[in-house]
C-alpha cells in the first residue's frame, strides 16, 4: 500500500499549504515582536513600530519559505521577490494601520489583536502572492 505523498495530500499553491509555512512564519515574526516588546525600543518607539519592525524581518523570510515550501519556483527568484515585497509592503502598512486602530479602539489582550489581525492579512497574502507574485491558475493546477 503506498503512502499519499505531501504534494498528493497537501498541493502547492493550496491555502492549507500556505497556512502551515504561514505558521512557521507567524511564529518567527511573534518571536521577534515579543523580544522587540521586551527591549528599551519600545518605550523609544512604540507598539506600532514593533510590530511594523517585526512584519518587515519576517516577510523576507517568509518569501524563501513560501517559495520553497507553499508554490515553486517556476518563476525567477527576483521576480518572485520583487512581487513579494511589493505584496508585503502593502501588507505591513495595513496590518500596521489595523493593529494600530485595533490596539487604540478595542479593550481585549494584546495577543488577541496580533491573532486577529495576522489571521486577516495572511488570508490577504495567500491570494496576492498564489496569484500575483507566484502566479498559479486553476488551467496550471
Amino acid at each position: 500500500m503506498n503512502r499519499p505523498t505531501v504534494a498528493e495530500v497537501l498541493p502547492r499553491g493550496t491555502l492549507q499549504r500556505f497556512g502551515i509555512a504561514g505558521g512557521f512564519n507567524t511564529f518567527l515574526f511573534w518571536i521577534v515582536w515579543e523580544f522587540l516588546r521586551s527591549t528599551f525600543l519600545l518605550d523609544t518607539l512604540n507598539e506600532t513600530a514593533m510590530w511594523s519592525i517585526s512584519w518587515g524581518f519576517s516577510c523576507i523570510v517568509a518569501h524563501f519559505v513560501h517559495r520553497q515550501f507553499t508554490f515553486d519556483k517556476r518563476r525567477n527568484v527576483k521576480t518572485t521577490m520583487l512581487g513579494a515585497l511589493s505584496v508585503y509592503a502593502f501588507g505591513m502598512a495595513g496590518s500596521t494601520l489595523t493593529y494600530d486602530v485595533l490596539f487604540q479602539t478595542l479593550e481585549v489582550p494584546i495577543r488577541l489583536i496580533f491573532l486577529m489581525n495576522m489571521l486577516g492579512w495572511g488570508l490577504f497574502t495567500w491570494a496576492a502572492m498564489r496569484w500575483f507574485v507566484f502566479g498559479y491558475t486553476t488551467e496550471e493546477e
